[in-house]
């Protein structure tokens, strides 16, 4: 269902999350002066502090407590008018999808329902369909018992990766993306802490190759149809193998592009998309990582580059616009400024990195995840919480972690 306002500004956009991919959505729909109310669930989000956020709510964790999120989000449309709720997390997500024609009757709702979002939220549907439409993945696994993963572990090579099929409650559990193992015991104790908890893995082959093989495909798609298309490449990431990127930059990836285009149209995806690939080194093809149907970490780096993917998901969903693909500036960054210091040293001390290469992002064109000379109060917000972590005693600052 769609809210036609008689202007833009009229209508408000429900930021649901408060890092850095929703710092970028903020920072584009705000500055077009789109009405901003940051929707959090914890007073470290950033995105509360933000000049172009007009008010911001605390609302239950979606994960733990979805029906009161939901019944929250609801509530906005009486407290502060029907508006696009635009999830940036996967928790936010998975509990707006799950709901998606409920939220619809009083929102705009910026995701798909939870038969799509299934397809890239669950990692198994993920790679059954990459497997069907001929897009070429890793080796994948998804072992239900004790009995399966020690018939499995004799046919696998090591080292292999234990995946989460649902990354966010992975993550929340054990601190890291994944895990990779080098031997059967290690991947029965990494298969085993996850399965007791109740969180769906994966065993997946590892894609050999250098953190610098990553790459994001982001699109928007209309009627089926890729718009816009926009390519970038990971330059560092947290863990080195398969964590979180601290360096990116924009630059075209033709290779990409097709096998992108396949996976979101056999997942019916509608509106944005994020499609993470890995070159492998033992042939240089591209293996599909993951999808995102929502926005992503490095979601400024599109919009320093010309391809404005939050405000055009809001002038489509509100106002009809089409959009229309222009050229996108090539050789920008976007750096981490939290994390990619500290990976720099450690790159450098272990000899992998030469120094010029390593500060390049620093003296190029470029934007950061959180900092913004015309926005500093999350930065400084931010900045502040780091301090006060790493100041506080060793129980209480692991406890915040």
């Amino acid at each position: 269902m769609q809210h036609s306002p008689t202007a833009a500004h009229q209508v408000p956009a429900y930021v649901l999350g408060g890092y850095e991919s929703g710092m970028a959505v903020v920072g584009s729909l705000g500055r077009a002066g789109v009405p901003v109310v940051a929707v959090l669930t914890s007073p470290r989000e950033i995105t509360r502090h933000s000049r172009y956020v007009g008010g911001s709510v605390t609302v239950p964790d979606p994960a733990d407590h979805t029906t009161d999120y939901v019944e929250a989000l609801l509530g906005l449309a009486d407290s502060h008018g029907p508006g696009v709720v635009v999830p940036t997390t996967d928790e936010s997500l998975e509990a707006v999808a799950a709901h998606h024609a409920t939220l619809s009757a009083r929102h705009t709702v910026a995701c798909p329902p939870d038969a799509v979002a299934q397809t890239f939220l669950d990692k198994r549907i993920t790679s059954e369909i990459a497997d069907r439409v001929g897009v070429e993945a890793p080796i994948t696994a998804a072992p239900a018992s004790y009995d399966e993963l020690a018939a499995l572990a004799p046919r696998l090579r090591f080292p292999c990766l234990v995946k989460p099929a649902e990354s966010y409650r992975y993550n929340r559990a054990f601190g890291v993306k994944m895990k990779r193992v080098h031997t059967p015991d290690e991947l029965r104790t990494a298969w085993g802490e996850a399965h007791e908890l109740g969180i769906g893995t994966m065993v997946q082959e590892l894609i050999p190759g250098p953190e610098t093989g990553g790459v994001n495909y982001n699109v928007y798609v209309v009627d089926g149809e890729p718009l816009v298309e926009m390519t970038s490449r990971k330059l560092r990431l947290n863990p080195r193998d398969f964590g979180y990127p601290s360096a990116v930059v924009s630059g075209h990836v033709p290779e990409v592009v097709e096998p992108g285009r396949a996976i979101v149209a056999a997942m019916g995806i509608e509106g944005f998309a994020n499609v993470e690939f890995k070159q492998d080194e033992r042939d240089g093809r591209y293996r599909l990582m993951e999808v995102n149907g929502r926005p992503n970490m490095s979601g400024r780096l599109a919009v320093r580059c010309g391809v404005d993917f939050p405000l055009m998901t809001y002038r489509h969903l509100v106002h009809g616009e089409r959009p229309v693909a222009a050229p996108w500036r090539e050789g920008v960054y976007w750096v981490n400024e939290f994390k990619d210091t500290r990976i720099l040293v450690d790159r450098w001390r272990d000899g992998r990195l030469p120094w010029l290469r390593g500060v390049r992002p620093y003296f190029a064109p470029r934007v950061h995840g959180t900092f913004d000379a015309r926005d500093p109060r999350p930065f400084l917000a931010r900045l502040r919480d780091r301090v006060t972590i790493e100041d506080a005693p060793a129980t209480a600052g692991s406890a915040a972690r």
